[in-house]
């Protein structure tokens, strides 16, 4: 009966501690994943504060966006945006060179389209000319060619 009792004794302490070992393992294990989720949120938090400067740098300098801006929408007053490509620029009006660029950004898919648009206008520019007793250059190689 004492060898029976003395078992049963040491297989209880046995299974005890077992237990409790793996408790403590347990709590261990759960520090160490505490101590990655805590450097995550403050990685996250660094990230944070991160974007939360960069928004408010771009809030409290307004010069910069403006001057950002304006360089987007505004051409310096010295722009000519390529007018001596188009022949007989000095006797159009703004208007009309813009009209010029566009109907060539229509019509240079067509080729053919293109060219009659270009003949046409080289004849109205040489009607102007002679009507305002100027004489215009040839057009530029690139014109002629295409």
């Amino acid at each position: 009966m004492k060898t029976k009792t003395t078992i049963c004794l040491l297989a209880t302490a046995a299974l005890a501690l077992t237990s409790y070992a793996a408790s403590a393992q347990g709590r261990h294990g759960q520090g160490g994943a505490q101590a990655q989720d805590r450097a995550q949120v403050e990685r996250g938090q660094k990230d944070f504060d991160r974007d939360r400067l960069r928004d408010r740098d771009r809030t409290t300098d307004p010069s910069r966006d403006r001057d950002r801006d304006q360089d987007r929408t505004h051409a310096p007053d010295n722009a000519s945006f390529g007018d001596k490509g188009i022949y007989g620029s000095e006797l159009m009006s703004v208007e009309e060179r813009n009209q010029y660029r566009e109907q060539l950004r229509l019509t240079e898919s067509d080729p053919k389209a293109q060219t009659k648009f270009m003949a046409e206008h080289r004849e109205k520019m040489q009607q102007r000319a002679k009507a305002k007793g100027k004489v215009l250059e040839d057009p530029p190689a690139a014109e002629q060619a295409e």
